[in-house]
């Protein structure tokens, strides 16, 4: 894993450790799960023609060497912050030209660090709405081993790595049915506008069950697409799938 995205995440958990000795603050913390696809073009080098990846949500779980994701939520009154990390592993096979048997097998290492400022703007009992307001480091690590091809492209093996910084704003909510325990949570994002990547968006949708004043557990689902190019790297890519996911509220 990208050592600037390891000093990022120990940043933010030592600058929370201190936070949370202050009073009247709210954490919520969760671990979870993405079981997530991925589809598009990548391109590698300078003047290379974009290659397809394509690993569907099905099959996210053989293709997934490993997938490491924690989102912490932080709000005192109306205001807080929030951090999301996302990490994945993802390989892919395709069948660039068949008729001569020529073979892609791709591997999409992907870590992903946000950070935000959020405002509470709405709230009816237990159910509110928060915006969002920050920014999202990618560090993108791809492989691209080629086979076949009558001999022309045999084992040849091409990688690149490639970081950027965009800004990024967000809405989310979250909603209790009743008394019932169970509750809806989700929400969507995008930036980049040309600072770093040309565009990203995403959206997730959870639905949850509250154990107890402290424990919850979620399933629900995620998705984000994002689109980046410059004159050496192209990462035009969508990455979506099913997430199950731990909450403890402290």
């Amino acid at each position: 894993m990208n050592k600037y995205f390891l000093s990022l995440l120990t940043v933010v958990l030592l600058t929370v450790s201190q936070i949370v000795l202050a009073q009247d603050w709210n954490f919520r913390l969760n671990p979870y799960i993405w079981l997530a696809g991925l589809e598009g073009d990548v391109a590698t080098t300078p003047g290379a023609t974009s290659v397809p990846i394509d690993v569907s949500s099905s099959e996210a779980f053989e293709s997934t060497e490993a997938s490491l994701m924690l989102y912490l939520d932080a709000k005192h009154g109306k205001h807080g912050f929030f951090a999301d990390t996302i990490y994945t592993d993802v390989q892919s096979n395709t069948e660039l030209v068949p008729s001569v048997n020529l073979s892609l097998q791709s591997v999409s290492q992907t870590s992903i660090f946000s950070l935000a400022y959020q405002y509470e703007f709405y709230r009816s009992d237990d159910a509110f709405v928060d915006l969002m307001i920050g920014g999202r480091y990618w560090n993108i690590d791809i492989e691209l081993n080629f086979g076949g091809g009558l001999g022309l492209l045999s084992d040849s093996r091409i990688t690149n790595k490639k970081s950027w910084f965009d800004p990024a704003m967000g809405v989310k909510g979250f909603k209790p049915l009743g008394d019932s325990g169970i509750y809806l949570e989700g929400g969507g994002g995008l930036g980049g506008f040309g600072t770093g990547s040309d565009m990203f968006y995403e959206f997730t949708a959870n639905i949850g069950y509250q154990w107890n004043s402290t424990i919850g557990t979620t399933i629900g689902y995620r998705m984000f697409d994002v689109d980046y190019e410059d004159n050496e790297f192209t990462y035009d890519v969508r990455q979506e799938g099913w997430q199950i996911g731990f909450r403890w509220n402290f």
